[in-house]
């Protein structure tokens, strides 16, 4: 099978490595696979994986003229090579890359919703227009996967597609490539104080993210906790904004932004707590590298979040936008270690149990496979949300 998979969006993050674990398995078993990337470490990673990388260069996330151009080039690109799939990622990549594919003439096209642009609207007519682009994009595709079995009800009410044309295949990692280096390497790796309680967030630094909260909440954690440190990893347009808004805490000191790391599966060891404050998801892989890595993880009660976490269980779950309620929740978890550690290693087990990139990859492969050969593709099952649990797409597991 020759595919494309149109990764887009300029920075590295969940929606890539999901990508790029895609692209090694499909690599592995023989497949030809192009990648349309958007940055420089985006196609550095795809390179090695073995992958043909075609490089869209600047990206712009916002709606903008340059977007003609990339329609223009996505076009030319699947016209003249003649994938048998087509794959898009992100909400503008999704719009553009399906339109350009069918127009080309692509007659297998697989969107990956890993959220939707609608939900991220606060305006009403803003909110409509959103679904109006993906009701079209919808009916330029064969199928939609949804991270989220929550994301995807959504879509369905909204009527983005009929029900039968999106199935839900929650993300997976690889999780036995966390939990193998100790606390204290981890800490030295970071330069970090070997005996200061350690507060992380992973993630991009952007707007949604929550960081903002996260970082009004720690003057209220750090009165109780004074030795308490909290490390941004990460990158992004509000790290300016960001540094300042540290600074003017009066903790400056004890606000560490490390940038980004490519060894994160190693850092989350030097961690007491893992924070994920943002205020929108999908199905979070900072979540999921948390729980692998068997640390206690504090997020926002949002509908993404619901479907790993249970609250008290396997992490906790703190009101959005709510900097009081994050700053208790970690407090919690600072003055009870073997709560932590309790919600910690159930966090590692649960995630184990229903999170495994190999579960992801054989549902999502198994999806391609069958889309080829004209099978009908499956339906996704209910979420039961009393158990924390969530739905996966009907796919053959072995």
């Amino acid at each position: 099978m020759k595919s494309l998979h149109m990764v887009c969006g300029g920075s590295w993050g969940g929606g890539p490595a999901i990508v790029l674990a895609i692209t090694k398995a499909l690599i592995e078993r023989g497949d030809e696979v192009w990648v349309v990337t958007a940055s420089k470490e985006q196609t550095r990673r795809f390179q090695e994986a073995g992958a043909t990388v075609f490089e869209l260069g600047r990206w712009i996330y916002q709606i903008h003229p340059q977007d003609l151009l990339t329609f223009v080039q996505l076009f030319l690109l699947c016209r003249r090579e003649r994938f048998d799939l087509v794959t898009t990622h992100t909400s503008k990549g999704g719009f553009l890359g399906r339109l350009a594919a069918r127009l080309a003439g692509a007659r297998h096209i697989v969107h990956h919703a890993h959220g939707f642009a609608f939900r991220e609207t606060q305006g009403h007519w803003t909110r409509r227009f959103y679904v109006l682009l993906e009701r079209i994009a919808a009916r330029a595709c064969s199928v939609i996967i949804s991270v989220s079995e929550d994301h995807r009800r959504d879509a369905i009410c909204e009527r983005v597609a009929a029900a039968e044309k999106i199935v839900t295949i929650l993300n997976g990692i690889d999780v036995g490539s966390f939990g193998c280096t100790s606390m204290q390497e981890a800490r030295k790796k970071l330069g970090l104080e070997a005996a200061d309680p350690l507060i992380a967030v992973a993630s991009r630094l952007a707007p949604k993210k929550g960081l903002e909260d996260m970082i009004q909440a720690f003057p209220q954690i750090h009165e109780f906790h004074p030795h308490a440190r909290l490390v941004l990893l990460g990158e992004g347009p509000s790290q300016i904004e960001l540094e300042r808004q540290a600074q003017s805490t009066g903790l400056g000191d004890r606000i560490h932004f490390l940038g980004f790391r490519r060894n994160v599966p190693e850092l989350l060891a030097a961690f007491d707590v893992i924070a994920q404050p943002s205020i929108s998801e999908g199905l979070s892989l900072a979540i999921l590298e948390a729980m692998a890595a068997g640390k206690p993880v504090v997020a926002c009660d949002i509908p993404g979040n619901r479907e790993i976490i249970t609250s008290g269980v396997n992490g906790i779950l703190a009101p959005p936008s709510d900097p009081p309620a994050l700053a208790m929740a970690f407090r919690s978890l600072l003055d009870n270690s073997a709560y932590a550690r309790k919600l910690g290693d159930t966090a590692q087990a649960d995630c184990r149990k229903r999170f495994s990139q190999d579960r992801m990859l054989r549902q999502t492969l198994s999806l391609y496979d069958a889309l080829l050969v004209g099978h009908p593709i499956p339906v996704s099952e209910q979420a039961d949300s009393r158990q924390g649990g969530a739905a996966q797409a009907l796919i053959p597991q072995s």
